[in-house]
């Protein structure tokens, strides 16, 4: 009977698992229609910010159109900061977040491997006492881990290269380790 409710809870993991990953997406992608609505409500008002311009042209005083030009230019920049703000609930749903040089990284990196920038810590979230495994269901190293088959041959190294200050695993063309910022060396 452990067997089987070992089964039930695995595929009940896997379901809800599923289950969030597809909410998951569909948020993404109606966060990225409505950002598509926004850059087009853009593209109108530019439209007529040009469209006043030219008018103020032709009748050869362009200090008309600055009524029509300010109001536009207000509500793009207010368009623009709601355009932010949908990525940057994007980037959370997806645990990432951006560096001041562009690249995205993940959420819990502390030193972007492009440019080196230091991140601000990422708070600790406490474990409630009741979320502790009781004692029956921790397993011990020992068991989960079988004797070394001494008959094998070693795997071929591959090129993954290591932070020469803290031994973190370096991403390949990572040119500052994620974990402590220091310069990957070639």
């Amino acid at each position: 009977m452990s067997f089987l409710k070992k089964f039930t809870e695995t595929v009940s993991k896997g379901v809800s698992t599923a289950t969030e990953k597809a909410q998951q997406t569909v948020e993404i992608t109606k966060l990225h229609t409505q950002i598509s609505g926004k850059r087009k409500d853009i593209d109108k008002r530019f439209a007529h910010i040009g469209e006043a311009v030219y008018n103020a042209y032709l009748a050869k005083d362009l200090s008309q159109a600055e009524s029509q030009i300010i109001p536009e230019c207000e509500a793009i920049s207010g368009i623009r900061k709601d355009i932010e703000a949908l990525e940057d609930r994007i980037r959370e749903l997806r645990n990432e977040k951006e560096c001041v040089c562009g690249n995205t990284v993940s959420y819990d990196t502390k030193f972007c491997p492009s440019c080196g920038h230091k991140f601000d810590p990422v708070p600790v979230p406490a474990v409630p006492v009741d979320n502790i495994p009781a004692e029956s269901e921790v397993v011990d190293a020992e068991e989960t881990v079988g004797a070394p088959d001494l008959d094998t041959e070693p795997e071929a190294e591959t090129a993954t290269a290591f932070c020469s200050n803290c031994g973190a695993e370096l991403a390949p063309g990572a040119k500052f380790c994620p974990s402590c910022g220091t310069p990957a060396q070639d």
